[in-house]
């Protein structure tokens, strides 16, 4: 038997300690940049840098993300 929970590993929080421990950094590129940016220019124009021509933005990832190591360990 087998089962399937939509979702299961967006709804898992990553593990916090210290301000000291590794946070999961995740850099946006491309055509999602300029989305964010459409989306909510208050919000994300701000983070937007370039490097190599390319538009780039940083986010600290809160959530388990499905294709990390430590996703499935979690959940």
């Amino acid at each position: 038997m087998s089962a399937d929970i939509p979702n299961a590993f967006v709804q898992t929080k990553l593990l916090r300690g210290s301000e000291n421990e590794d946070k999961v950094v995740m850099k946006i590129t491309g055509e999602l940049v300029d989305m964010l940016v459409e989306l909510n220019p208050q919000v994300y124009s701000s983070f937007v840098i370039r490097e190599n021509n390319q538009k780039v933005i940083y986010v600290v990832v809160p959530r388990a993300l499905y294709g990390m190591l430590v996703a499935s360990l979690l959940w």
